[in-house]
């Protein structure tokens, strides 16, 4: 969804990662979350919401759209409003919950900002390469889009080309966790970057892909 069509920002906050399991609903085929109070605008409407955890910190910025509405609100039930998620965002979504179930470390959430893309890569594990799709990156990792994710903690390389370059970059590190199943099996990288040497290279490799 292109930044033009954002008509709301919003924020939701929550205590502890746990706290984002009750507020989530299955709807069609990404599902959504549930915010308190007043939807900012008709249904139907886009938005930009950034879902913040408090402890451990992690944020997570997904786009969405406006699905229902409980305009009044009851003892039992409180005035609210559901966002569904949308399908390019389904990586975010899909790390956001595995986060929200202690599926994964803390420390494969991390707090930056990814550059989703479309992008064929090379795949190189235990010295065989396959091809395989890019579906984001960001500083501290990626996420590939495969059908056949390798198991957690195999060390793998990227090699990755951004359009209209000459020149590949190869990004080594370790599968920090995977889905296996839904319309976006894959795995989540993270990089091996002890010295920060890497972070200029992924700099200019997101630069080219923003």
């Amino acid at each position: 969804m292109g930044a033009t069509n954002v008509q709301h920002r919003l924020q939701l906050s929550v205590a502890q990662p746990a706290d984002l399991l009750p507020r989530v609903y299955p709807n069609g085929k990404q599902g959504g979350l549930t915010l308190d109070g007043q939807p900012p605008g008709a249904l139907g409407e886009f938005v930009a919401l950034s879902v913040r955890v408090r402890r451990p910190a992690r944020q997570f910025e997904l786009s969405g759209q406006i699905a229902w509405a409980r305009r009044k609100g009851s003892r039992q039930l409180h005035e609210s409003f559901g966002v569904d998620f949308l399908e390019a965002d389904q990586p975010t979504v899909d790390r956001m919950l595995a986060f929200a179930r202690n599926e994964v470390l803390a420390e494969a959430t991390r707090l930056e900002q990814r550059v989703q893309v479309e992008l064929p890569i090379k795949l190189i594990h235990r010295d065989v390469s396959r091809r395989e799709r890019l579906a984001d990156l960001s500083h501290g990792g990626a996420f590939v889009r495969t059908w056949d994710p390798l198991d957690v903690d195999e060390v793998v390389e990227l090699v990755v080309r951004a359009p209209s370059t000459l020149f590949s970059v190869h990004l080594k590190g370790r599968v920090a966790w995977v889905r296996r199943v839904g319309n976006a099996a894959g795995m989540g990288i993270e990089f091996f970057d002890l010295d920060g040497s890497l972070r200029p290279t992924v700099e200019r490799l997101l630069a080219r892909l923003r």
